[in-house]
């Protein structure tokens, strides 16, 4: 799962609107104007609107709502860069990078620098496939064994009749075993797509399988995402980042996008380097991932929000790369709320798609109405990106009166350190995901913890069970009744406690 060099304005009747914003001159981020930021005209006012007006995710009833700016909360979470686009009825209205000084590390960047998209990898690369079907070049549908020449998939719950395809992979119903991809340190060798299909020795993730069968339940794997990636090599006999900058970079004008994985000189000087939760820069200044369909793509604000305006125009029947059809059929694969990786929000006739990513010292997201073609995209170069993404998604919505990225109402309820130390300790979820509660004295709350190291500081909230929110996401968590509180449900699947003679401690997660 993203998220500064000219003087920030803020006018008066601004600052008469965000009555409780605090002061942009007490922080140390800059935003800069360079030849490759946009800046429409008539943009200024709402671009300063969203610079002043952040606001969190949940607002608790009866209490009086404060806001920020991007520049305090980039000091407040540590964050050293940000790259961002707002799109406006279907054209990008202002796109700017956003730097905190105190990296004085990190050299100077601009709207043309690049960052670890992550998991936005993946729909580029879905987009890009879905061309060559259209082209008829590959058939999405047909048995992905037939188009691969040196991996044999190992048996599993395929079938000759229910077969691993394009089209399941990318819609993540493939059957193959879940996970993502963790990266490999520059100084190490960089595995090839058959050693990490196969868990080969130096490999940090386990061989593929297909574990239920194809089309019978929606999981996320990118193992499926680098079967793809193998298959589509095979076909046109080239390296994978060539074959995607014929078929969706090149096309959808992204010329600062880039899959080549290790990235080349003099490429490198464009990167905005990654860092993690305590602010440190990664040795060596980003992680390869050499799985470029699931999580390899470098790119920035702009060149994203130019893949989306190019699925909105697509929608309204303007694009000259995606057809309008192409387009409308896959929104009618939705599934559990999701389309081809795709988060689908539906309010009344509006209908929007959102997309997030995470790597090591990255993370970022991408939203878009395809009614309205109102957007916003963010890459963050921070392990401590969630909070302000989600942050700027949701002021964003209001600010250019989006129908989705609502704010939760919720009301704030009292809960005695005996009962949260109770909550302490490891859990699975959705029988495969380890995730661990810790609780902090100071501030008498309790923090879920996901395995990349992403936390959750949980609110106790009025509800039907005992019930959590993080201010920041809005993520819930309730832990149940019938359970004696040793089970909690979250998005809906439920997380059970592990027997342990240990309980982890804040510092002691994993």
């Amino acid at each position: 799962m993203k998220q500064l060099q000219h003087k920030l304005i803020f006018p008066s009747i601004v600052l008469v609107f965000l009555g409780s914003c605090s002061n942009p001159s007490k922080n140390s981020v800059t935003s800069s104007v360079h030849s490759d930021c946009i800046n429409q005209e008539g943009s200024v006012d709402k671009k300063v609107q969203l610079e002043a007006g952040i606001r969190g995710q949940v607002k608790f009833l009866g209490e009086d709502e404060n806001f920020s700016s991007i520049t305090n909360k980039m000091s407040e979470y540590k964050i050293p860069a940000l790259s961002l686009a707002a799109i406006h009825q279907g054209r990008i209205e202002w796109a700017d990078i956003y730097q905190n000084t105190d990296f004085p590390e990190e050299q100077k960047l601009d709207c043309a620098s690049i960052f670890q998209a992550a998991s936005l990898s993946k729909p580029v690369t879905f987009l890009a496939a879905l061309r060559m079907h259209s082209a008829g070049e590959i058939d999405l549908d047909e048995n992905i064994q037939n188009y691969l020449k040196h991996f044999e998939l190992p048996q599993g719950k395929q079938t000759a009749e229910n077969p691993v395809t394009f089209r399941n992979i990318f819609s993540h119903t493939s059957g193959i075993s879940a996970g993502g991809y963790e990266g490999y340190a520059k100084d190490l060798a960089i595995p090839s797509d058959i050693d990490i299909l196969r868990g080969n020795e130096g490999v940090n993730t386990p061989a593929i399988a297909i574990i239920s069968a194809p089309n019978e339940m929606l999981a996320y794997s990118g193992g499926a995402y680098t079967l793809a990636e193998l298959a589509l090599q095979d076909i046109y006999g080239d390296e994978f980042s060539n074959i995607m900058k014929k078929w969706i970079l090149e096309p959808a004008g992204m010329e600062h996008s880039e899959f080549t994985q290790p990235l080349l000189d003099p490429i490198t000087n464009q990167v905005a380097k990654g860092y993690t939760q305590s602010g440190d820069i990664l040795e060596g200044g980003w992680k390869n991932y050499p799985e470029q369909a699931a999580a390899g793509l470098w790119s920035n604000a702009i060149d994203m929000a130019k893949f989306l305006v190019e699925i909105y125009n697509a929608y309204q029947g303007k694009s000259s790369i995606f057809s309008q059809s192409d387009i409308k059929s896959i929104l009618g694969q939705e599934r559990d709320g999701l389309v081809y990786g795709f988060i689908v929000n539906r309010s009344g006739d509006d209908i929007a798609i959102t997309h997030y990513g995470g790597n090591a010292g990255y993370r970022t997201g991408m939203t878009i109405s395809l009614t309205s073609g109102n957007g916003l995209v963010y890459l963050i170069n921070s392990d401590n990106g969630v909070p302000l993404g989600n942050e700027l998604l949701l002021s964003a919505s209001q600010v250019y009166n989006w129908q989705h990225f609502k704010q939760i109402d919720a009301r704030r309820k009292e809960v005695s350190s005996e009962v949260l130390k109770g909550l302490i300790g490891k859990y699975k979820w959705n029988g495969q995901i380890d995730l661990s509660i810790t609780y902090d004295e100071n501030d008498n709350l309790i923090s879920l913890y996901f395995p990349n190291g992403d936390e959750y500081k949980l609110t106790p909230i009025r509800g039907d069970e005992l019930d959590f929110i993080d201010p920041n996401t809005g993520v819930k968590v309730s832990f149940l009744k019938n359970g004696d509180f040793k089970s909690f449900s979250l998005y809906g699947q439920t997380a059970v406690k592990l027997k342990s003679k240990q309980m982890p401690t804040k510092n002691e997660r994993y």
